[in-house]
């Protein structure tokens, strides 16, 4: 005896909208898999502690001598962020130090260089020493011209603290530039001798 006509057809509806209703976890597709502890994989990692330093003014500079400024570190051989520091020396309250990108020659007579002036803490003889990078990225109508330097804030020479006013010189040639924008990073080194 077949069942009416009527049935089947609610029966199919019902079934429709059963597979409508089902949530997607429901799929046999997903899988779960158990997973046991491992402690000796475990990784922690600390939150990256912040520079002593703050960014200021930025000028483009026009030097009629070679100004003759210390090299800010030396850059290592990987690509980005990375390389030897350069210890600021230590100062009693307040002083200023400048320096060109790390690793690059010499700033000539007649160049124009693009000057950002940080503001570091140093601390005193108490503290210690903290290892920081600088990168600054200038872009011109010509294309983008980056310097990277690499310092040690070093330890002041009295119990307080001081600050050093760092002028950092990215040197932009001969040509007169035209200056579009101006990216400045400043990261906290792992280490006071070396970066990252």
């Amino acid at each position: 005896m077949k069942p009416p006509r009527g049935l089947w057809h609610g029966l199919g509806l019902v079934a429709v909208l059963t597979l409508l209703l089902l949530p997607a976890s429901a799929s046999a597709a997903t899988s779960v898999r158990a997973f046991h502890a491992e402690p000796f994989l475990a990784a922690h990692l600390a939150a990256p502690t912040a520079p002593p330093v703050t960014v200021g003014a930025s000028a483009t500079v026009h030097f009629v001598a070679a100004p003759g400024y210390a090299a800010a570190g030396t850059q290592g051989s990987a690509s980005g962020l990375q390389g030897t520091t350069v210890v600021l020396p230590g100062c009693a309250g307040a002083c200023t130090d400048r320096y060109r990108s790390a690793s690059s020659v010499a700033i000539a007579a007649g160049h124009y260089a693009e000057r950002v002036r940080f503001t570091v803490t140093q601390p005193g003889r108490a503290g210690t020493a903290v290892g920081f990078d600088v990168e600054v990225a200038v872009e011109l109508t010509t294309g983008w011209v980056v310097g990277m330097g690499y310092f040690s804030t070093g330890v002041a020479t009295t119990v307080a603290t001081s600050t050093i006013t760092l002028a950092f010189y990215v040197d932009l040639g001969t040509a007169v530039p035209t200056v579009l924008v101006l990216h400045t990073t400043v990261n906290a080194c792992t280490a006071t001798t070396g970066c990252p």
